[in-house]
């Protein structure tokens, strides 16, 4: 039986994805409303929903409403603060979604093609901060030699994933230049503001990665890197070697993730943050 299937992401996709031929394959949140509007305004239910890569419920944003309209529901995801937020769950503590999903293409005997390596490849080579987290196995490898095996270039796409633009190296410039260092804890954070970004004339996609640039400084055991929304709240990035536990940081806030990567959303003001993070680290 025919299935009508729809990618829906409630946010702006990155840049880097114009270089991948499928991206208008996925929608936004509006245009998904417009087409179905007739199922919400007649509370027509759908038949599934699945989410992929989302520790809780609120990481949907308005997509939310679709999960409220849908028959079923199954949460995939790597997340070890995962709340198990649908009717099925499918969460494993691995290094990335996307190794996930190639168990899915083992289990249902799915044709690995050079497409569908390139996308999980994508997947796995972001939620790895390019395999630089430490939960990068043997496996993950074994998993990234079977994608090369399908066709998939590598070098292509880290190419095109970690291209910087000339605004981006300013933007680097400054967040060297402002940092906060607590030679105490071994603690870098940096906050930057919606102002500070109109000056820069940059984008919240050309801040990706900074919390991983600041744990790069030596002697830094974790990083948080801060960023004012449009719509005033803050989100906030942790990072961190072997000393620190971030999933339990982000927790106060509300957030979330692995060990030693989460994040978080919150309505608190950056040096309120500061505040409780400190608390915490002097624990």
């Amino acid at each position: 039986m025919e299935k009508m299937i729809k990618i829906v992401v409630d946010d702006k996709l990155p840049k880097y994805m114009r270089h991948f031929e499928d991206t208008g394959l996925i929608w936004d949140y509006e245009k998904f409303c417009e087409k179905f509007k007739k199922n919400f305004q007649n509370n027509e239910k759908f038949d599934l929903f699945i989410s992929l890569d989302c520790a809780n419920q609120e990481r949907y944003e308005r997509a939310a409403e679709i999960k409220k309209l849908s028959k079923k529901s199954i949460n995939i995801d790597h997340h070890v603060s995962n709340t198990e937020h649908a009717d099925f769950n499918y969460v494993e503590d691995i290094c990335s979604t996307g190794e996930l999903l190639y168990q899915f293409l083992k289990i249902f005997d799915i044709e690995l093609t050079k497409k569908i390596a390139e996308y999980m490849y994508l997947g796995i080579i972001n939620d790895t901060g390019n395999f630089r987290h430490d939960n990068v196995t043997s496996h993950t490898f074994l998993v990234c030699s079977k994608l090369i095996e399908a066709g998939m270039n590598n070098h292509k796409i880290a190419n095109i994933i970690f291209a910087v633009s000339e605004k981006q190296v300013d933007f680097i410039g400054e967040v060297y230049k402002n940092k906060k260092v607590d030679e105490k804890y071994k603690f870098v954070s940096y906050y930057l503001t919606q102002e500070k970004m109109k000056e820069l004339g940059i984008e919240k996609d050309d801040t990706n990665s900074t919390s991983e640039m600041l744990l790069k400084i030596e002697g830094m055991e974790i990083s948080l890197f801060v960023r004012e929304q449009e719509d005033g709240l803050l989100k906030g990035s942790f990072r961190a070697n072997d000393k620190y536990n971030v999933n339990k940081i982000a927790s106060i806030f509300g957030g979330g993730g692995h060990i030693k990567a989460a994040g978080f959303k919150t309505d608190l003001s950056f040096e309120e943050i500061l505040e409780k993070t400190y608390e915490e680290l002097g624990k």
